[in-house]
């Protein structure tokens, strides 16, 4: 069996290749389907691995550019040789005591972004699927081609576990919903398997977006920057929610493109670090609420093509109070449909 530093060399080797080849990244024919990916990364191990995945799993490697904002602990640092041996990866380096939380991190990303086609939102701890990138943007387009201007692919990803990859990935598509609520206000999502997966013959409507893995066109890092306020819980309701009233639509994927690593057995919590976090927290649900009340304005704030209650309409139910229940559209009543 190879060790894991043959294994990422064999890899790197591709890359190189398609590097060299075709006219270079930024050729005229690659920007067309060009993909900036974010990757904010908080003293995980699994940061490594995740861009090699990400890199050698895709048909088209050449065409992806990756931003890390690596955040990085003490005695972590010698992580920075093996990514910087990566094609295409620009590296923001924070030691881990000056981070001010994800979505700050989430922020610094996108400000980078380039003049690449697309964009995608991702974690530091994933496995992809063979020819995601491919299959993505096919998946993108598709959805454009059928008279929606603004899509955005998103979902929750199926599981894997570093210590068995891949024997442990699973293998099913996830719709996401109501878990948790704080305070009256709609705070954590959580995911659902969908049963009769096979009958799903394109990507399916939703309401919210999952920030470990979201697709859009690149304006989407001006129009829906992630706001530093949000300290971490009910980020992905917000975006969703400014996405939507930007005139954003979101669809979550039908077929399996990569997998994501829910427990945190391999990395550092930001809270474990910063005892402060409560008050980060506290501050954050206000800016929730001011959110979900309309309040919120300005960059951060909601958009004027849409209004709220639409998206609770979205939804099904009301983001402040019970969460009592909203009509919703036949098409988000089955995604099978």
């Amino acid at each position: 069996m190879r060790t894991i530093g043959q294994w990422i060399a064999l890899k790197l080797r591709t890359i190189v290749g398609y590097k060299r080849g075709g006219g270079g990244f930024l050729s005229a024919c690659a920007i067309m389907r060009s993909i900036y990916v974010q990757i904010p990364a908080y003293r995980d191990e699994e940061l490594f691995p995740t861009v090699v995945s990400l890199l050698s799993a895709a048909i088209r490697p050449d065409r992806l550019r990756i931003g890390v904002a690596w955040q990085y602990g003490p005695d972590e640092e010698g992580l920075e040789k093996d990514l910087r041996r990566v094609p295409g990866v620009d590296i923001v380096k924070i030691p881990a005591a000056a981070s001010r939380g994800c979505n700050w991190a989430r922020g610094l990303l996108q400000a980078r972004a380039g003049d690449e086609r697309y964009t995608l939102l991702l974690d530091s701890h994933h496995r992809f699927a063979p020819g995601w990138d491919e299959a993505t943007v096919d998946m993108f387009e598709d959805l454009r081609s059928v008279d929606c201007q603004k899509p955005i692919l998103s979902g929750y990803l199926p599981p894997y576990r570093p210590e068995s990859d891949p024997a442990g990935r699973v293998d099913a598509i996830y719709t996401m919903r109501e878990a948790e609520r704080c305070d009256g206000l709609l705070f954590r999502l959580v995911g659902d398997a969908v049963r009769d997966r096979a009958a799903m013959q394109k990507p399916f409507p939703g309401a919210f977006a999952s920030l470990h893995f979201l697709f859009a066109d690149s304006v989407f890092n001006r129009e829906v920057p992630a706001d530093p306020a949000i300290y971490f819980f009910a980020d992905e309701v917000a975006i969703g929610l400014r996405a939507f009233t930007h005139g954003y639509d979101v669809f979550q994927p039908h077929r399996v493109l990569g997998w994501h690593q829910y427990d945190r057995s391999h990395r550092v919590p930001h809270w474990r670090d910063h005892p402060g976090w409560r008050r980060l927290n506290r501050l954050s649900l206000a800016r929730l609420r001011a959110l979900y009340s309309g309040a919120a304005c300005g960059r951060h704030g909601i958009g004027s093509a849409r209004s709220i209650a639409a998206f609770e309409a979205r939804a099904g139910f009301r983001l402040i109070g019970s969460g009592g229940a909203v009509p919703r559209p036949a098409s988000m009543l089955d995604p099978r449909q």
